[in-house]
């Protein structure tokens, strides 16, 4: 199998940085909810979501202590097919101290990209994260999946896999309950590493932010046989 699986360096970002000069639009590592509020068409597009996008993830890579970057090569090409973010939280998840690293906030002379619907972005983000605080245990250590992205013509190769069994069986070893939240499209391949779901679904309305639509998360963990939610 050519595939591998590595620690994130910082000098990846500008690699991911360059993937919307070299392939085709979109097929980047973009990871959701951004293309859902920030579809592109064009390699100029592409250029300038990656731009935002990479350098908000390197600056997280830089300051955030609770998270672990990962990758998957291609050892044959030397190509990173997917990447993913693990946070370890050894006294628990706490939305006041993580919120400033998901949404995107105005910067004076710095204005953010007209094709972007921060607004969505933000809702989206922030929903999910104050949400947390009704279905995972509070006050105790535990991981998060928060991010995880595989450029598309790279899907089916088994990357996202190995980087969600990083987590798990990290979070085995600790002894400590493992969550993340998933698309119904995501949630099968989740369940096949053992998560399940947890309570009810995260149904979230878009309309007034500019999508008329609804959208669902599933809240989904593998908990400690100690662990009673």
């Amino acid at each position: 199998m050519s595939l591998k699986l590595h620690k994130v360096t910082v000098e990846d970002f500008d690699i991911m940085m360059d993937h919307a000069n070299i392939y085709p639009p979109g097929d980047d590592l973009v990871g959701p909810p951004t293309p859902f509020f920030w579809p592109v068409t064009s390699q100029a597009e592409a250029q300038e979501r990656l731009q935002l996008h990479m350098t908000k993830q390197k600056s997280r890579f830089l300051g955030d202590r609770t998270a672990t970057y990962l990758k998957v090569t291609d050892e044959k090409t030397q190509e990173i097919v997917s990447i993913a973010r693990w946070h370890y939280y050894p006294n628990g998840f706490s939305y006041e101290d993580a919120i400033g690293w998901e949404i995107h906030s105005p910067v004076e002379g710095q204005p953010l990209p007209k094709g972007m619907n921060v607004d969505l972005h933000n809702f989206i983000l922030m929903e999910r994260d104050l949400e947390r605080k009704n279905w995972i245990v509070n006050n105790e250590p535990c991981w998060i999946l928060m991010h995880l992205v595989t450029r598309g013509s790279q899907r089916g190769r088994g990357a996202a896999g190995m980087l969600i069994a990083w987590g798990v069986g990290k979070a085995k070893v600790d002894g400590v309950p493992v969550y993340l939240e998933a698309s119904a499209l995501a949630k099968p391949l989740y369940e096949r590493y053992g998560f399940r779901q947890i309570g009810n679904l995260l149904e979230l309305d878009l309309r007034a932010h500019g999508v008329d639509m609804d959208i669902a998360m599933a809240k989904m963990g593998i908990l400690p046989p100690k662990v009673d939610l």
